[in-house]
């Protein structure tokens, strides 16, 4: 829990940072082709397990990164996942369920899979309780929706390129999901998803599972690290831009 007080502390940090500098230039992580229903409907289905295995890890980063305070438990249908999350349990499996039951009716095939996501949600009225990050808060426990993490590096890197492909781009829409829930502002996501392309993120992270040190690393850990780096790079240049004016 300490890496999440510490994480809260530096976001802090770095909305100070760009209250200074200005606003970054940020489009919200872009992709070269985004992914409808119909797409979905033509995966296999281990993509499609992997998309939403990737969503859900993609929601809990960005609940983990979130500057404020979690102010209800996650079965509170007022925590802020059940904007992104359909009822029921909150699995890979049932996710992809539901989302399959959604893609397949007539009419949803050419929606694009963010909104799929969204419109499968729980809640779509009023907004989710959060408030200020306080160490002695409630935040640490509440800020927890899924168990602990088994997806190691090893079987990552051991999975074919679509099935990778799919992890990644279900946590990028898993990270724009919650910060458009949050309203949270885009230059304080950086370090949730960083300004670009999702095929950058993955070869990243390709990379990264690649290397001794981390081969029995999660697959969590190493997103939360590789998107955080990547978000500093983002971060310096603006600081540099910044400098040049």
């Amino acid at each position: 829990m300490k890496k999440i007080n510490d994480f809260v502390s530096f976001l802090f940090i770095l909305f100070v940072f760009c209250m200074l500098v200005g606003e970054l230039s940020y489009s919200g992580g872009t992709t070269r082709i985004p992914w409808s229903c119909a797409s979905y409907n033509a995966s296999s289905s281990k993509q499609k397990a992997a998309l939403t295995t990737g969503y859900l890890e993609g929601v809990q980063a960005a609940v983990d990164k979130e500057m404020r305070d979690m102010l209800v438990p996650p079965e509170n249908r007022e925590h802020p996942i059940w904007w992104v999350l359909p009822n029921g349990r909150i699995t890979a499996e049932d996710l992809e369920t539901s989302l399959s039951a959604f893609c397949e009716s007539k009419g949803n095939k050419g929606k694009t899979l963010l909104d799929a996501f969204l419109s499968i949600a729980a809640r779509k009225d009023g907004s989710p309780k959060t408030g200020l990050a306080f160490d002695d808060g409630p935040s640490n426990e509440w800020r927890m929706i899924l168990g602990e993490s088994k997806f190691a590096c090893l079987s990552y890197s051991s999975a074919k390129e679509s099935e990778r492909d799919g992890v990644i781009y279900g946590y990028f829409l898993g990270t724009k999901a919650m910060r458009l829930t949050l309203k949270t502002p885009r230059e304080l996501s950086l370090m949730v998803w960083p300004d670009a392309d999702y095929h950058d993120v993955m070869a990243r992270v390709d990379a990264a599972c690649r290397e001794t040190r981390y081969i029995n690393s999660t697959l969590r850990d190493i997103l939360w690290i590789v998107t955080a780096e990547m978000g500093v790079e983002k971060m310096g240049g603006a600081r540099r831009i910044a400098d040049r004016k």
